[in-house]
């Protein structure tokens, strides 16, 4: 403060001279000098404190959600939308209650959502400016959007998500949090931020590396830091250990709304058999895939890259549900008689029931034995365990990591898939497809 002090009463006699004869140049520099390392020390404090700022409104709209799903679970016995009951699906997500189910997009464009958020401007973090301009093209839509007639808000209108094992019933576990998380499991994460050396999709430009906010089933929202995530992480820790409330066991760490790391391509050309000898394709026929023709159109994909293999390498094929089904006799040659042996098994093939491939899995790996399998789902795994309880029985089958797991999601949004089909792929020297599906079928021309 003196050194300050003694600045200023340096500069002051300069301006009280210039009124008598003029500043030297020596003096404007000095002045100028003084002037710009003062807004330099100002500056950095300045835009600390709008960032404060705009992390504190953020964690009131982080706290507004909450609000709106404390109400939602108590107008349906303590359930959070993706808690309900099938019945109530249907009710209130309509015909496609099945692709909806946790979808964050369908979650909050549910009409007793939007009674409680009241606007879209809440699903927006101030910190988030890159998704403001579809935020706000949202917001003329906002009466419009319901899960009944298939008009959702658009997912990169939202900066939250929400989490899997989040339960009223359970305080302690995680509700949602900004999007800027590294993996699509609390368990696995940490906070990405806009100084990273590369630029993630799901960094958030107002948020630095370990920075992002959370709001927990209690309605308390935090400041959270990298010490909050991971396996000892103390949100994590909190969560995973909670007991009571809808859930069965440990709480999921999972994330809704989050993606993982993908490649997009056309599910006519997904099913690249080059690499490998012995392919398993498991197939997702839940009823789900009658949406969009997505059985009929991933069960083609399939027979048409069966046909372009060569007599050297052999083929399996389950289809499951909520059980499998799997193609009789042993693995077959790709020879062309062999494939049109199985087509007409493979057209008989309807979409019903839940997601559940566990057992066509265990039956793969103990089994049959390739070194090449494609999982293919257009939902979220909805066997007990989720798709934690996919990722560990194929970590406990594959323990050598001698089988590529390539995983694909067919869906219209990316986010309408379930994330862990990043982490089994990447687990097991894979790769995550994403294949878009299209209302008609079709793409649009």
């Amino acid at each position: 403060m003196l050194g300050w002090l003694s600045n200023m009463m340096f500069v002051f006699p300069l301006l009280n001279r210039s009124r008598q004869a003029g500043f030297t140049l020596l003096e404007v520099l000095v002045t100028i000098s003084i002037i710009g390392i003062m807004a330099s020390l100002l500056l950095p404090a300045v835009a600390k404190s709008k960032t404060k700022t705009k992390r504190i409104q953020c964690l009131g709209n982080l706290t507004q959600i909450s609000k709106a799903l404390y109400v939602y679970g108590n107008d349906h016995e303590g359930r959070l939308p993706w808690q309900i009951l099938p019945s109530d699906q249907k009710v209130e997500l309509g015909s496609c209650w099945d692709d909806f189910t946790l979808d964050p997009a369908a979650i909050f464009s549910l009409p007793p959502m939007k009674l409680e958020l009241g606007t879209v401007k809440v699903l927006l973090s101030p910190l988030d400016p890159e998704r403001a301009a579809y935020n706000e093209s949202a917001e003329a839509d906002w009466k419009k959007y319901s899960p009944i007639n298939e008009n959702l808000i658009p997912p990169n209108a939202i900066s939250y998500l929400l989490a899997e094992g989040g339960d009223l019933g359970r305080p302690g576990t995680v509700l949602a949090t900004t999007r800027n998380l590294s993996k699509c499991d609390l368990a696995e994460a940490r906070w990405l931020g806009a100084d990273e050396p590369v630029r993630y999709r799901d960094a958030m430009a107002g948020l630095m590396k370990g920075q992002g906010n959370v709001v927990l089933a209690d309605s308390s929202a935090h400041f959270s830091s990298d010490a909050d995530l991971g396996s000892s992480g103390q949100f994590t820790i909190q969560h995973h250990r909670s007991s009571g409330g809808q859930s069965v066991g440990s709480a999921s760490t999972v994330m809704l709304g989050c993606c993982g790391g993908f490649e997009e391509i056309p599910i006519t050309k997904v099913f690249n058999t080059t690499n490998g000898n012995h392919h398993v394709f498991i197939i997702d026929k839940s009823g789900s895939m009658r949406n969009d023709n997505r059985l009929n159109l991933a069960k083609a994909a399939m027979v048409d890259a069966l046909y372009k293999i060569t007599p050297r390498k052999k083929f399996y094929i389950y289809f499951f549900d909520s059980g499998s089904t799997s193609m009789p006799g042993e693995s077959k040659r790709g020879f062309k008689w062999e494939v049109d042996s199985i087509s007409s098994w493979v057209d008989d093939k309807d979409p019903g029931g839940t997601t559940n491939p566990l057992d066509a899995l265990q039956d793969t790996f103990e089994r049959i034995g390739p070194d090449t399998i494609w999982l293919l789902t257009d939902g979220r795994f909805n066997c007990r365990g989720g798709g934690n309880a996919v990722r560990d029985l194929i970590q406990n089958l594959n323990t050598n990591q001698k089988t590529r797991v390539n995983t694909v999601g067919f869906h219209r949004r990316p986010e309408g898939v379930d994330p862990i089909l990043s982490e089994i792929a990447q687990d097991n020297n894979g790769t995550y497809y994403f294949s878009r599906s299209y209302k008609d079928g079709k793409p649009p021309q």
